[in-house]
């Protein structure tokens, strides 16, 4: 009997179209990541108001953030999932596994470290663009195109072949947690600077 993982995993791994083939592959590609993080980075610089308490700060806040949270999502994703859980990625059980110009990849997919690096950077950057004063009340917008990016991201583990629908929620979850400790750190930091340049 399939689990529903199972199922859910032919189903998306077996709709697929010429063009989807391109946009989910690219989605997956380090150029596109950079271009997508680079956009983001820039649009929190802009929309940072000069005159807020530790604005002069604000960039290397944000550049560490992101570089932060990436880190510890993609090595927690590994050595504390994959490692442990052991699970084998369906290109390497499964028969007739649909792969788009890419190869199966490492032995264990549990969870898929792209999902968790993702949306551990769109957690950060989210909460950033929402909730810190540095940025206007429009932020929601750039959280909602940058949570659209994620999910075609995780979309593109299983129409790749790469995960199960599993591991990308599991890696959603895993990157999701991580993001927002990142922020919480980040926001501690700021609140320590602007104490200081109060006194």
């Amino acid at each position: 009997m399939e689990t529903y993982d199972l199922m859910l995993f032919r189903w998306i791994n077996g709709h697929h179209t010429p063009f989807w083939d391109w946009v989910l592959w690219g989605a997956s590609q380090p150029w596109s990541w950079i271009a997508v993080l680079v956009a983001a980075y820039a649009a929190l610089l802009v929309r940072a108001k000069k005159s807020d308490v530790g604005g002069r700060y604000w960039w290397w806040i944000l550049l560490a953030g992101i570089g932060l949270s990436f880190l510890v999502s993609d090595q927690v994703s590994v050595h504390c999932f994959k490692n442990v859980f052991n699970r084998l990625r369906p290109c390497h059980v499964l028969a007739r596994v649909r792969m788009f110009r890419t190869e199966c990849g490492g032995q264990y997919g549990f969870v898929s470290s792209h999902a968790a690096n993702a949306f551990s950077v769109v957690s950060f950057l989210g909460l950033c663009a929402m909730r810190m004063p540095k940025v206007n009340k429009r932020g929601w917008l750039l959280f909602a195109l940058l949570l659209l990016w994620a999910v075609v991201v995780g979309y593109s583990r299983p129409y790749l072949g790469k995960h199960y629908p599993g591991d990308v929620v599991g890696g959603a979850l895993l990157g999701g947690g991580v993001g927002a400790l990142v922020y919480w750190m980040a926001s501690m930091i700021l609140r320590r600077i602007s104490e200081k340049d109060l006194q």
